[in-house]
């Protein structure tokens, strides 16, 4: 990551950045600029931001403003991210302002337990969002993440443990302003109100004396109390909440008699209101340091300051650079992506040949072991051959040796031999079954086995085991009694060859 950030909050009616960098866990701005919007096109007033700030080779963020997207609350029979990323399209289609297929969706879990989780959706139109990066993008800008307004602030105040868990935050601008609901220290409702429709009261940024100022002061009561009237309507139609917390940034926010006027119109629904950014609770402030040139104006700037605390820390909230929007890797993340697969790779096919190794050395010693059991059966089979070269090859040619001793006088062997026979027993009884033959008697007439085995079912199952031969013509089962000594089954088994 670069060691040098771009955080770009981007509202409706006013524009503030700032460049900075990390030092000794400090944040020191490098750079600050604020544009008022009014009704000029974006690319007009990116290019004059640009020209008030080096915004080459930093690592953009920017925040949009709350009001260019829409907002749902959703309860979801289940916590799994994949799952629910998958399921918001079908949930919002239906009250979509627009067809789903428009709009580029992410969101954040308020609230969850085992089986289920409350959800709070924000949804951009995608034609708008891929306007503001291509204007950014015209002046060499390429954003990492893309939020909302207001939530770095939130998260930042979210993160302060000195707070309370239960907290209303309003980001008041100069036409617009952001209502951001936090319960139990989780985001649960965020709204967009108008604020001085139609410049009733005339908010404005006078950047020559770096100060707000109101052209009709005479209308300011009004203004916020309608405000006020907003909030209460939005608040008791979602929730039924008493008593909370107020936090106020943006420009008009933290402008001199705001803190009044919102406690004041808010009533009982409000405990305390003070400045996001005055708060004697938010200790990590001296972690920032101030410019000391005079243009610098920290309440305006404040939403810009807050996403940078939100780059540093890895705060978690929205980010709308996905799917097709996702960010293009360059070369250095390239290679850093390809070192981390390739790292593992590599363990894996070194790991993969030790394993080989030692599977080939395993198999070569049970190889070894069955060549000297063949070798003892082989001498056991046959004591008289002392010289073994081949026993497979030579209990072979043993074979067909005692097959041609078995020829007629004519020279034609019979139609089954004793090793025939033998070999049909062996394959066609199952080698699961329990079995010891203690007689085998070949005769004209065909042939007896007797043994012992473990069940009568056992007797059956060889039975039918020898039917399948075709050697044999008929299988009977000549006796079949239990051994009151070994609790074994001792059989008896006639079985008449083909051809007898």
């Amino acid at each position: 990551m670069s060691s040098k950030f771009l955080a770009l909050d981007i509202k409706s009616d006013l524009i503030s950045a700032i460049v900075f960098t990390v030092e000794a866990k400090a944040m020191q701005i490098a750079g600050h600029a604020v544009v008022s919007v009014a009704d000029r096109p974006m690319e007009e007033v990116l290019t004059e931001l640009s020209k008030k700030i080096d915004c080459h080779e930093a690592s953009c963020h920017i925040a949009l403003a709350a009001d260019s997207f829409f907002y749902r609350n959703l309860s979801l029979p289940f916590t799994d991210r994949k799952t629910i990323d998958k399921i918001l399209p079908l949930e919002l289609n239906e009250n979509a302002p627009v067809k789903i297929e428009q709009l580029l969706i992410d969101s954040m879990i308020s609230q969850e337990d085992k089986h289920k989780s409350q959800v709070i959706a924000a949804m951009i139109d995608r034609e708008l969002l891929a306007n503001q990066l291509a204007s950014l993008q015209t002046l060499g800008i390429d954003p990492q993440t893309v939020t909302i307004s207001g939530i770095p602030t939130t998260l930042r105040l979210v993160h302060t443990p000195e707070l309370p868990a239960d907290f209303l935050l309003l980001n008041i601008s100069l036409q617009r302003a952001t209502l951001i609901l936090v319960r139990s220290g989780q985001i649960t409702l965020i709204r967009p109100l108008v604020f001085d429709p139609g410049l009733q009261s005339g908010f404005h940024a006078d950047q020559d004396s770096n100060t707000l100022k109101v052209f009709r002061p005479e209308n300011i009561d009004g203004t916020f109390h309608a405000l006020c009237t907003a909030i209460q309507q939005t608040l008791q139609s979602v929730f039924q909440i008493q008593e909370l917390t107020v936090y106020l940034s943006g420009p008009v926010g933290c402008m001199e008699g705001t803190t009044d006027r919102i406690q004041a119109g808010l009533g009982s629904l409000c405990r305390s209101c003070t400045r996001a950014d005055g708060d004697p609770s938010l200790q990590f402030v001296t972690q920032f340091v101030h410019p000391v040139d005079k243009k610098w104006q920290p309440n305006i700037m404040e939403d810009s300051v807050n996403l940078g605390w939100q780059i540093i820390k890895g705060w978690k909230g929205f980010n709308f650079r996905k799917e097709a929007f996702a960010t293009k890797k360059s070369f250095t993340d390239n290679r850093t992506l390809t070192i981390a697969i390739a790292l593992p790779l590599i363990s894996a096919v070194l790991f993969s040949i030790i394993y080989l190794w030692v599977d080939y050395t395993k198999l070569l010693k049970e190889q070894n072991s069955l060549n000297t059991q063949i070798r003892a059966v082989f001498t056991e089979t046959l004591p008289e051959v002392t010289r073994v070269v081949d026993p497979i090859q030579q209990l072979q040619v043993k074979i067909r040796e005692t097959r041609e001793s078995s020829m007629d006088k004519d020279g034609t062997l019979p139609t089954i031999t004793m090793l025939d026979i033998l070999a049909e027993v062996s394959a066609n009884i199952p080698e699961s079954i329990d079995i010891r033959l203690a007689r085998f008697v070949v005769d004209d007439n065909g042939l007896r086995l007797r043994g012992t085995t473990d069940t009568f079912n056992t007797v059956d199952a060889i039975k039918k085991g020898l039917e399948q031969s075709p050697a044999f013509n008929n299988v009977e089962i000549s006796s079949a009694s239990l051994d009151p000594k070994s609790s074994k089954i001792r059989f008896e088994l006639k079985l008449t060859m083909k051809g007898a």
